[in-house]
């Protein structure tokens, strides 16, 4: 998720967990935890990109690091405020629940996480969530902003920022169930069309749980739709994209091709311009949201090889979307089933 989401979330855990014993300290420590596993970005600037795409989400999101941080962490910070303030358990409980919900948060994004690292470098993702969301945002914000405004002895600061926590919890679940639902009618409606589809994945949209992209592998074709949770039957209208796997005939070994499988989890899609090869993981959607015909694919690795013709490095370009509000403004009318 973004940082911002991340920063309240860590302070509402934070509060909820130590509020009542440390005051505002609480949420002020739980912000920057809840934001510190995201700093694994400043190594990208240390090593090479393929190295960097295995490193994100890696040690910093591990709930097997997170068990063993927390009481290190949790013990040096009831050494800053030793009289009062909560005991030792309490702030070793505040550190690891603060790290453990940052990584299930992003757990739900589509990017990967590799949570059980170093023994798995698998990057597990349940692609219920998009990276920014304000319906699971905004509430925790209202939520934590009230609890910090009202004075630590008062009930309703305890009850305003649970309620905050309680609501996006609410949405998450809401989320997951949305998607069980969306998942379900595309494997039907690719069924239906008589796609032979060796796996199915489904994501939400921008800024929202109602409208969700649908993919299924069908030989070495992406096969693209959308459903609405109020749509009354399942799609039937798909795109085909070809991946063009040939493209990459005798570089299947090449590291960069390694690393870039492994994060796509084969959702990609290899296209050859006067440049070179552009490789593209089609989870994150395309610049229209699949509402036009002019989109393009938002995350892309331009190809770099080295002397004997070996992939060995790329360069990444995020794709922006060609006109935001106009977009928006598509996935809401297209989200309510028109």
């Amino acid at each position: 998720m973004d940082s911002v989401t991340q920063i309240v979330l860590g302070a509402a855990v934070g509060e909820a967990v130590l509020g009542a014993k440390a005051g505002r300290k609480a949420a002020m420590w739980g912000a920057i935890l809840g934001f510190a596993p995201d700093l694994d970005v400043v190594v990208g600037f240390l090593v090479d990109p393929v190295t960097q795409l295995a490193v994100h989400r890696s040690a910093s999101h591990s709930f097997i690091i997170a068990l063993v941080a927390a009481p290190i962490i949790g013990s040096l910070l009831k050494k800053l405020y030793k009289k009062g303030a909560g005991t030792r358990g309490n702030w070793i409980l505040m550190t690891f629940l603060v790290l453990v919900t940052h990584i299930g948060i992003d757990l739900c994004t589509v990017y990967g996480t590799q949570i059980f690292w170093p023994i798995s470098d698998y990057p597990f993702s349940f692609d219920n969530i998009f990276i920014i969301d304000p319906f699971y945002t905004l509430p925790l914000a209202l939520g934590i902003l009230i609890a910090l405004l009202v004075k630590r002895s008062s009930r309703f600061r305890l009850g305003a920022n649970l309620t905050g926590l309680l609501i996006s919890s609410f949405y998450l679940t809401w989320s997951a169930s949305a998607k069980l639902v969306a998942q379900g009618s595309f494997r039907q409606g690719m069924a239906s069309k008589g796609y032979q589809v060796e796996k199915v994945m489904s994501a939400p949209t921008p800024l929202n749980t109602f409208l969700w992209m649908g993919m299924g592998l069908h030989q070495d074709s992406l096969r693209v739709g959308l459903y609405s949770v109020l749509d009354q039957k399942a799609p039937a209208l798909y795109y085909s994209v070809g991946r063009n796997s040939q493209l990459l005939a005798g570089h299947e070994n090449d590291p960069a091709i390694l690393r870039l499988h492994w994060f796509s989890k084969g959702w990609y899609v290899v296209e050859e311009d006067s440049l070179g090869l552009m490789y593209s993981d089609y989870r994150f959607g395309r610049s229209d949201s699949w509402l036009t015909d002019t989109g393009h694919p938002v995350f892309n690795f331009r190809l770099i090889a080295d002397t004997s013709g070996s992939f060995v490095s790329f360069k990444q370009t995020i794709e922006p979307f060609e006109d935001p509000l106009e977009t928006l403004k598509q996935v809401y009318d297209r989200a309510k089933g028109k």
